[in-house]
């Protein structure tokens, strides 16, 4: 049973119901456009052949080398869960300008942000639709790719940063996923 009292705005997200032709064109844009959404070697989520699992045995390994040497590790984990949700849709243009993304496709994801609509469903109700103001599409086919590129500038900064963990010259400071 669930408690409503400890519920709040923020345990609800929108879901946005893509139309098929939807997810073709954004396989489509994916597959033209790859060398556009390409992303740090740091991130492990929502690449081919990776996953969360590998950047949970990647950590474990970096800590257990140290440990094993005699030093401490110190962990610092960020959750970004909420992040997805209120990703700054004009932050996310600046970064795809800055990949050189070519204007034509820029300007088509800034007319569909635009015209995004989300709503929320609990069991059998639905909400008014509401102007998707921040955030990437839940089930969307391009929406990984932009959070990743979201936040790999984050993940660049750490790396030059020269700070943390390092193994054989490689950084092994940061892993998201």
């Amino acid at each position: 049973m669930v408690d409503l009292q400890a519920l709040s705005v923020q345990d609800f997200r929108g879901i946005s119901i893509s139309p098929v032709v939807s997810k073709i064109f954004e396989h489509a844009i994916l597959i033209r456009f790859a060398d556009y959404f390409t992303t740090s070697d740091y991130q492990f989520g929502f690449k081919k052949n990776l996953s969360c699992s590998h950047a949970i045995y990647c950590v474990r390994n970096v800590v257990d080398r140290y440990v094993n040497n005699g030093s401490t590790v110190n962990i610092c984990t960020v959750d970004l869960s909420k992040a997805f949700d209120r990703m700054n849709h004009f932050v996310l243009f600046i970064k795809l300008m800055e990949r050189r993304l070519p204007l034509q496709l820029l300007n088509i994801f800034v007319l569909w942000f635009s015209m995004s609509k989300t709503c929320v469903r609990w069991g059998s109700y639905d909400s008014h639709f509401i102007k998707l103001a921040a955030g990437v599409r839940q089930g969307g086919v391009l929406s990984p790719y932009f959070f990743a590129i979201f936040v790999d500038d984050i993940v660049n900064k750490i790396v030059e940063s020269n700070a943390g963990c390092y193994f054989r010259n490689i950084c092994m400071s940061i892993f998201v996923c």
